[in-house]
């Protein structure tokens, strides 16, 4: 008679404590997804932070500024025009 009392003192004590371990699983699994989200909210204000720098620097009064400023190019004093009288490959 002990040995079925122990082995049932034993469930009883393991049926109470899946409630626990199912709850610390939870806690656990919820700290994770609300530290993905943060994560991916990071690389999403990232994202818009590169793809504002990328419109600055696509601007074509910024790039005429580095072309005449670090490159010393200037905008040509005429334009020629060359035309060619060959057929073209077909």
């Amino acid at each position: 008679m002990p040995l079925v009392l122990t082995i049932a003192l034993v469930a009883v004590g393991l049926a109470g404590l899946l409630p626990l371990l199912q709850s610390s699983q939870t806690t656990t699994t919820g700290h994770n997804i609300g530290e993905l989200e943060r994560q991916r909210n990071d690389w999403e204000a990232r994202t818009h932070e590169l793809e504002a720098e990328i419109a600055s620097l696509a601007s074509l009064n910024r790039i005429e500024q580095e072309a005449h400023q670090r490159l010393g190019m200037e905008a040509p004093e005429r334009t020629l025009y060359l035309t060619v009288d060959v057929a073209s490959p077909e």
